[in-house]
């Protein structure tokens, strides 16, 4: 028997999810298994292919690297069983009668400050669209996700990759704020944390973070609170602009957002109209901060 005829089609899906989580325990629970099946199934994986799931690293167990293609290949698969099995329940895109859903992975700050204000131009303009949005920053697969909003080209995957716009991010502090607590800063290393503003920030401040939370919609809101200053995008400080000092305007951090999909979805109606909005809405969010933050 060869390795092809020994890989089992539920080993695959585990390791699709540990993929996608990036954590044995979180893919048990997404797959709604237990954590020694799941475990179980990747030994037995293991052995088929002849080579570990998992090595040992300096900094922990990690997939191996080694199987960089392989780990490309089966998420590949997997995403596209579960997008052709989906059809069998779901009326394709541009029938009076079906509604077309998709999902779309987004740092949160892009989903709150450009992505929600103008979701009702969507829904207008493509009332048979169903659009689920969801928080992710580092993101390096679809997943179960139609589109996805990265900082990076993702390494696996058939991708089709454009390029959405740039977020600016600054160093902002409370109008309120007493001198003395300067570098007292507030940081980041939960959700929005692959922006790279814990660097920045130590860089810019010169010291750690006295406090850190998951989103920058959080650190806001800390930061108004207790008089520290943070790194925020100008998107999330602009509604408060009239409450913050810019810190150092002319010198921001500047972060690439990609827009990525299956290059197997490139005719999809739904997904070229969802990804044109998102073009429309950037680029009205962004001739929006321009305009407030030129006034300053």
């Amino acid at each position: 028997m060869d390795k092809m005829e020994k890989l089992n089609w539920d080993d695959l899906r585990v390791l699709s999810a540990v993929i996608k989580t990036e954590n044995l325990t979180s893919a048990a629970r997404r797959l709604q298994i237990d954590p020694t099946t799941a475990s179980r199934r990747i030994t037995r994986l293991s052995s088929s292919i002849g080579f570990p799931v998992y090595t040992k690293l300096s900094d922990g167990w990690r997939l191996n690297p080694q199987l960089q293609t392989f780990f490309g290949l089966v998420d590949e698969f997997c995403h596209e069983m579960e997008r052709e099995m989906s059809k069998f329940k779901t009326p394709a895109y541009g029938k009076s009668s079906s509604r077309h859903e998709l999902a779309l992975s987004a740092p949160a700050s892009v989903v709150a400050g450009v992505f929600l204000p103008h979701l009702s131009d969507l829904t207008a303009k493509h009332p048979e669209l169903g659009l689920s949005l969801h928080f992710g920053t580092l993101i390096k697969v679809l997943g179960n996700n139609d589109l996805i909003i990265t900082t990076s080209q993702p390494s696996q995957g058939r991708l089709m990759v454009q390029k959405l716009g740039q977020l600016t991010l600054e160093a902002f502090a409370p109008k309120t704020m007493n001198p003395k607590d300067r570098s007292r800063w507030i940081g980041g290393v939960g959700l929005e944390d692959p922006f790279g503003v814990e660097m920045f920030g130590k860089t810019f401040f010169g010291q750690e973070p006295e406090h850190r939370v998951d989103t920058f919609a959080d650190a806001l809101q800390l930061s108004l609170s207790n008089g520290a200053p943070s790194i925020l995008p100008r998107i999330t400080a602009r509604p408060k602009l009239e409450l913050l000092d810019r810190l150092d305007p002319k010198n921001p951090l500047k972060i690439n957002l990609l827009m990525c999909f299956h290059e197997s979805r490139k005719d999809d109606a739904g997904l070229r109209a969802v990804i044109e909005w998102l073009k429309w809405a950037f680029s009205v969010e962004a001739e929006v901060c321009r305009s407030a933050y030129e006034g300053e």
